[in-house]
């Protein structure tokens, strides 16, 4: 209950209503794969990934992933899904509007050049005029290279491991260097959950006192952030506060979260 009213209520979730953002449909089409995905409905997860390419920003890295694992362990089912989708989107689109693939060119190159939303490059640059630039890179390369790291570890582990790797995924796309609106990181409540869940699992006695203060400072400190920050940081911080706090979290809880339970006092505390 207080984590769906979390997700309902903060800060992220309220501007994505606002400003009518189908993000928050993408971010159902994500937990819908991941479920789909371990209920073995290959084509139903093909099916979602192909409508969450819609914004492609968002979970980039979360879908690439996804068709990586898939191809490897020949689910071709999934990709079934997704070509068999696409082609009668693409079919509609052009009985509908013959005329939109050079607009749709020209509004994909448009997006790139305009100056919108939010790049942690740019807003390093802005907190550190001086080492601003070469921090912006220093952490898009070396989240480059732990995305890289945790693919590789986690595209032959078992269903826990690729959880914990997707989630990964989403909560790292917005500090990659893509231009993106604050609102699409709602997409991070399905990391979020997954902290919550392992904290809640691993420590049975003490995780229901873990778990209020974690939806406390993310469902508070957006919030504050918004409204006491001085005006020309308060986005930035706002943008920045998630994915840091969400990466934090998820390494915190990342070897409970890939590794099934090994001794009597994690059996104990565990579903089957």
């Amino acid at each position: 209950l207080l984590f769906f009213s979390a997700a309902i209520f903060n800060y992220y979730a309220f501007q994505a209503i606002y400003e009518a953002s189908p993000v928050l449909l993408s971010t159902l089409c994500y937990a819908g794969i991941l479920y789909a995905y371990r209920a073995e409905a290959d084509d139903f997860a093909g099916i979602l990934a192909a409508l969450s390419l819609y914004q492609w920003e968002v979970g980039l890295p979360f879908l690439l992933l996804f068709f990586w694992r898939a191809r490897r362990e020949n689910r071709n089912r999934v990709f079934s899904g997704f070509f068999v989708l696409t082609f009668i989107l693409l079919a509609l689109a052009f009985l509908t509007y013959p005329d939109w693939l050079l607009p749709w060119l020209r509004a994909v190159v448009n997006n790139f050049r305009a100056d919108f939303g939010y790049n942690v490059r740019s807003i390093l640059i802005d907190l550190f005029p001086a080492q601003g630039r070469i921090l912006g890179w220093i952490l898009t390369a070396g989240l480059f290279i732990l995305l890289g790291y945790e693919w590789n570890a986690s595209i032959n582990g078992n269903f826990r491991h690729f959880y914990w790797s997707a989630c990964f995924s989403l909560a790292a796309a917005p500090l990659l260097g893509f231009r993106t609106e604050v609102e699409n990181l709602v997409a991070l409540a399905i990391p979020f959950a997954l902290i919550l869940a392992v904290v809640h699992d691993r420590w049975r006695k003490v995780g229901g006192g873990l778990i209020l203060p974690l939806i406390l400072t993310f469902l508070s400190v957006p919030w504050l952030l918004s409204l006491l920050a001085p005006p020309v940081l308060a986005g930035k911080l706002t943008f920045l506060f998630l994915p840091v706090f969400t990466l934090i979290g998820l390494y915190w809880i990342r070897w409970w979260a890939i590794r099934p339970p090994r001794i009597l006092s994690d059996m104990a505390t565990h579903n089957p």
